[in-house]
């Protein structure tokens, strides 16, 4: 093949992939103008979590921005099939066959966990965490929150869980292209478990309740992972037996 259509290719997946990225924003633009037209309703579900702080403004744009954030967060999740589906129609026409029904699993199983981080958090880890926030209250200090650290705090507990709870999706992905090994893990685990309460100090709030009810799921996470990397790297031994016994 010639430098010319090397350099023709490379122009046409660049001119590809600026398409694809400009219809995700549009997409996730209108559904955050929708989002935004029922935003009472979607604040209202946070605002459920508010074990009875009392909540305040205190900047004349601060309440809009936080309307913003939500809507945004909101369109992301709702339109994030969409986005699975671009960056799956995107990356599919470089892999073989058995790469793409690997890929294809990730991505549907990786938007069912992320889901199910959100969920786990929403019902279990916010309502525990805010209700301890407002027990270790002093009578003496008024609580005053702004509306926007409550929404900040509640959407980044969200955000984390559903990151965190790709990990197996993760473990089982770079397992089946034999990036990662059970070795692996026998070596580093308890460096692991050490990093992963790290990892939760830096992307909780600072507060240890925050930062226990994150490291416990990853590290029941971290035991799911290895387990997988087990089974996946046993499956592919028995495979690479069975070719070679061809």
């Amino acid at each position: 093949m010639s430098s010319n259509s090397k350099q023709g290719t490379f122009v046409e997946h660049l001119d590809e992939l600026r398409k694809r990225l400009t219809l995700v924003i549009i997409i996730n633009l209108i559904a955050m103008f929708i989002c935004y037209q029922y935003i009472d309703i979607l604040i209202q579900y946070l605002l459920n979590l508010n074990p009875g702080m009392e909540l305040i403004y205190v900047g004349p744009s601060e309440l809009f921005m936080v309307y913003i954030k939500v809507s945004l967060l909101c369109a992301i999740v709702l339109c994030s099939p969409i986005t699975l589906y671009q960056i799956w129609a995107f990356v599919s026409k470089g892999l073989y066959s058995n790469e793409k029904v690997y890929m294809l699993i990730s991505l549907t199983l990786g938007l069912a966990f992320f889901i199910i981080g959100v969920i786990f958090c929403y019902f279990v880890v916010l309502p525990i965490t805010l209700s301890y926030f407002v027990r270790i209250s002093i009578s003496d200090i008024a609580a005053m929150i702004s509306i926007e650290q409550f929404m900040s705090f509640c959407n980044q507990m969200l955000l984390c869980f559903g990151i965190v709870f790709e990990m197996p999706i993760l473990s089982f992905l770079l397992s089946k292209i034999g990036i990662l090994k059970p070795a692996f893990f026998n070596e580093k685990r308890g460096f692991l478990y050490i990093l992963i309460f790290i990892v939760a100090a830096i992307i909780t709030p600072p507060d240890i309740m925050s930062q226990m009810l994150l490291g416990i799921p990853m590290c029941l996470l971290l035991e799911i992972s290895m387990w997988i990397c087990r089974t996946v790297d046993k499956f592919n031994t028995k495979k690479m037996n069975a070719v070679k016994a061809l």
